[in-house]
């Protein structure tokens, strides 16, 4: 069936001189060759003759590169910010699990753990003594700790001068490391001293032997009352008493 369009441009066509009909069917041909041609040269829109008829869809304006890139690049941009959000959250959570992993211990510091447990007054051997009775140590070079004075064992009254004693009527002399150390400068003073070396004396007083061995560099300082006095003076010289092999007493002075 014929449009009504169809039919009422053809009905038009019959009412104009055969001439004029001609002139216009030629420029509408025309029209139709040259109309696609126009638009793409010049950038125009110029209809169809089909939508001019009203046989056609209106013109719909295709997108151009400009602006797929334009979406493209939104898309892309969106994607960007979910990936970092992403990577955010596990950078996050990986943080969080290593702050909650439990740090290893270093050799040093397992190794100064390792000296400050010898260093124990609750560990009678300090990684130096071995024992040889009951509640009797001897050291490297022959000196026996064992039970004895007002503290109940020559360990813990030695260990006395690891600390001041401001309130001390006198003086106090104070050995400036821990326990393992001072146990090993008691025994070289008196390795020395039973060599006569240089800076050591030798005196015996009711069947005990009193040493006192001078040290190129300070072991301590005088504390007590009478060391704060005088500003707590370095001390250079070791007092050791023994009565036999077994240790007395011994301190800086």
């Amino acid at each position: 069936m014929t449009p009504p369009r169809n039919q009422a441009a053809a009905n038009a066509l019959r009412m104009i001189p055969t001439k004029w009909a001609v002139v216009l069917v030629g420029i509408a041909i025309a029209y139709v060759v040259l109309q696609p041609r126009l638009n793409q040269w010049f950038g125009w829109s110029l209809p169809s003759v089909a939508a001019m008829m009203g046989d056609e869809k209106p013109f719909k304006k295709t997108p151009t590169k400009e602006s797929d890139d334009k979406s493209t690049q939104s898309t892309a941009a969106k994607e960007d910010q979910e990936n970092t959000t992403k990577e955010t959250r596990v950078t996050a959570g990986q943080e969080s699990s290593v702050d909650k992993k439990p740090t290893q211990p270093t050799k040093t510091a397992n190794k100064a753990k390792e000296d400050s447990n010898n260093d124990d007054d609750s560990d009678p051997l300090y990684g130096f003594l071995k024992e040889v009775g009951r509640n009797k140590y001897e050291s490297p070079a022959g000196l026996v700790y064992g039970p004895g004075s007002e503290e109940g064992h020559r360990l813990k009254h030695i260990a006395r001068h690891l600390t001041d004693q401001p309130n001390r009527p006198g003086s106090h002399g104070v050995f400036k490391g821990g326990m393992k150390q001072f146990l090993e400068t008691i025994d070289e003073a008196y390795a020395r001293a039973k060599k006569g070396a240089k800076g050591t004396t030798k005196n015996e007083d009711d069947g005990s032997v009193v040493y006192e061995v001078t040290f190129e560099k300070a072991i301590g300082f005088i504390g007590g009352e009478s060391g704060g006095r005088r500003k707590n003076p370095a001390a250079k010289k070791l007092r050791l008493v023994v009565r036999g092999s077994n240790v007395i007493t011994a301190f800086p002075f």
